[in-house]
């Protein structure tokens, strides 16, 4: 028998559509094919002629039928409309689960934000605008861009919009959202919009910080037009009043500092939560795990997402030292049905992790034996020149190397003061534990001391990378020495 709707999602090869409609996209010349959302899913409508266009709300009456293996709307009568569009969908954008995948103090404290941003996602794609995904080209980086993408893909699908033209993931190289990138994103949405008649995209970062690094991309993106949101967990710096110099430049933002909550909930574990608010459909729970370990995230949390993952510790850990291997050997490739295969495939896994265990070995062997030590102010303070002793180019990089001695120096002492830093001739990576100071503190103090060496960078309060001019390097070592003589700790 046949049926009668005003959604597209209700219905069936040869029911009718009479309802609503709002124009995403025209082409011709032949007859008419609108690209339609009825504020939820989206359907093509056949016409002979038209003179409506893109952003006409329209009342259609017409019968379904089959074209190319899809659906589409035989439209019969089409007229104008009045009716407020945006209102009615508005209110299919809100999400339509709110709650967290555990139980968590910290997800709670930002509820209002995943709640708000996952409407705003929604709306992006109910609205036919093109998603541009960029992540940091690392474990939790990777798991995080791989939740967005799967739960808007499937949501696209399921609304009969096509991810190969509508949604796009690329990882970045650093830990910022580098101009490049961002040019390249600019480029992308350029091509959508002109060649194809596509509206602008927005831009979805992931692990790419909240600094002002990112000010003069997010200044760029939206002199074209495109709108960028942001899912974080660095801290933010350039602070100003309550929120980061960057937020005037967003369409919205999750970071855990903005709540005057710690770094800890990793970028995986928010992207997670948030898709799962996108599409209410999405579960995947073994990627927030792999996230939380492979970003060290030492809270309640991460043992609750452990759990919920179905595997162990060691096996997520172990699937993210492989998703960092190919990582690093893809570069800037998405890796796509790459990534995907290490969270099912324990044999590829284990193949993985015995090459890049015998890669750390002989990294180690050619370091350890050249670091140095001392005890400063009662911070076990230690170095080494990683243009010397590791060879570069290749896996593990140099910030996975000194991730690897400063292990091994805090061994048995993990909850004591230590600093390890590794330097190369223009930049220094910095590993620590409880050192009192952090990684923003030691950068303000050496560019009071010499502005001349240009020094930035960042990361998170403990860990993290500043980059300087070459010549300065030997009186930055001297200067971070002096600045933890200077850090007043409280007596035991």
């Amino acid at each position: 028998m046949m049926a009668k709707s005003d959604s597209f999602a209700d219905l069936q090869i040869g029911d009718q559509f009479d309802g609503l409609a709002k124009i995403l996209r025209k082409a011709k010349p032949g007859p008419v094919v609108f690209l339609l959302s009825d504020g939820a899913s989206t359907m093509d409508g056949v016409v002979h002629d038209s003179n409506f266009d893109v952003g006409d709300v329209v009342h259609v009456n017409g019968r379904i039928s089959a074209h190319g293996g899809r659906r589409q709307v035989e439209i019969q009568i089409i007229t104008g409309s009045n009716v407020d569009f945006d209102a009615i969908q508005d209110h299919r954008c809100e999400p339509q689960r709110v709650d967290f995948s555990i139980p968590s103090d910290r997800y709670d404290a930002m509820a209002a934000d995943f709640s708000r941003v996952a409407k705003t996602i929604r709306r992006v794609v109910f609205d036919g605008q093109p998603v541009i995904l960029r992540h940091h080209n690392d474990s939790d980086g990777i798991c995080a861009g791989l939740a967005m993408e799967q739960a808007i893909e499937a949501l696209m699908t399921h609304m009969g919009i096509n991810p190969d033209h509508y949604l796009y993931r690329s990882p970045s190289a650093t830990p910022f959202y580098d101009s490049g990138d961002a040019l390249r994103d600019i480029s992308l949405g350029k091509r959508l919009t002109d060649t194809y008649n596509q509206k602008a995209p927005v831009v979805v970062l992931c692990d790419l910080g909240t600094t002002p690094e990112n000010l003069f991309s997010f200044k760029i993106l939206k002199s074209f037009g495109i709108g960028c949101i942001v899912v974080d967990h660095h801290a933010p710096g350039g602070v100003e009043g309550a929120h980061p110099e960057v937020v005037p430049f967003l369409l919205d933002i999750i970071n855990p500092h903005l709540h005057g909550l710690d770094g800890q909930t990793s970028a995986g574990m928010l992207a997670y939560e948030l898709a799962r608010m996108v599409n209410e459909g999405f579960e995947n729970p073994v990627l927030p795990a792999v996230a939380a370990i492979s970003d060290r995230c030492d809270i309640p949390e991460t043992d609750l997402l452990i759990a919920q993952s179905g595997k162990t510790r060691d096996e997520l850990q172990a699937i993210g030292i492989a998703i960092d291997y190919i990582a690093f050997q893809l570069k800037y490739d998405a890796g796509s049905g790459v990534y995907e295969r290490l969270y099912e495939d324990e044999a590829l896994v284990q193949v993985i992790n015995e090459a890049v265990q015998a890669s750390v070995n002989t990294q180690l062997q050619s370091t350890l034996p050249y670091l140095r030590s001392q005890d400063i102010n009662g911070i076990f303070f230690s170095q080494i020149d990683l243009e010397k002793y590791t060879t570069r180019f290749r896996y593990p990089t140099p910030g996975k190397v000194l991730g690897m001695i400063h292990d091994s120096v805090v061994s048995g002492r993990e909850h004591l003061p230590s600093m390890t830093i590794g330097y190369l001739s223009d930049m220094i990576i910095i590993r620590a534990n409880n050192p009192g100071v952090t990684i923003q503190d030691l950068m303000d103090y050496i560019n009071q001391n010499i502005p001349e060496a240009n020094v930035e960078g960042g990361g998170h309060e403990e860990a993290g990378t500043i980059k300087f001019v070459p010549a300065h390097l030997s009186r930055i070592l001297e200067l971070i020495k002096e600045f933890l003589k200077q850090v007043h700790r409280p007596e035991e």
